[in-house]
């Protein structure tokens, strides 16, 4: 792995680490009453469509790239990162749910909720895994074609 992938690499680390972070480290703020039916459809939303499934299998498949670009890290960071991205998963639904709830009325949740439950929602979200494995070693590829670029025009200079 060249220097400018490592960079790469080691970049969308530090910011999946500060999304999750983030995400881990919210107050979980409790809606007002009338929030709470969107709160609940929000969570429903969400398990029908595997959200945080796939924003945790995300993390978690791109661990082997970011433990090359930080090969210093000691191997204990990365066991314990990947046991607290598969316990955190409850807690990151509900900070996600939040967001749903507050963007989304309840009727949407619910429109939301019965097409992930549909044939044609559930056929995506079997997909999406497979669909983000790929999107994601294209955006990999594209990120290492403008790295390389960038570099090339800095030595240039």
């Amino acid at each position: 792995m060249n220097a400018t992938t490592r960079a790469v690499a080691l970049t969308l680390l530090l910011a999946l680490a500060g999304a999750l972070t983030s995400a881990l480290a919210q107050e979980r703020p409790t809606p007002p009453a009338a929030d709470s039916l969107r709160l609940a459809a929000a969570r429903q939303l969400l398990a029908a469509s595997g959200a945080v499934d796939i924003m945790v299998g995300a993390m978690k498949a791109n661990l082997p790239a970011a433990q090359k670009a930080a090969p210093p890290l000691p191997t204990e960071f990365w066991t314990r990162l990947l046991d607290t991205l598969s316990r955190g998963a409850p807690e990151l639904l509900d900070s996600v749910a939040v967001v749903y709830a507050s963007t989304f009325s309840l009727e949407d949740l619910r429109e939301l909720t019965a097409f992930y439950e549909s044939p044609l929602g559930r056929r995506l979200r079997a997909a999406q895994p497979g669909i983000l494995a790929q999107s994601t070693a294209v955006g990999q590829r594209w990120g290492a074609r403008i790295g390389a670029a960038v570099g090339a025009s800095l030595r240039r200079n």
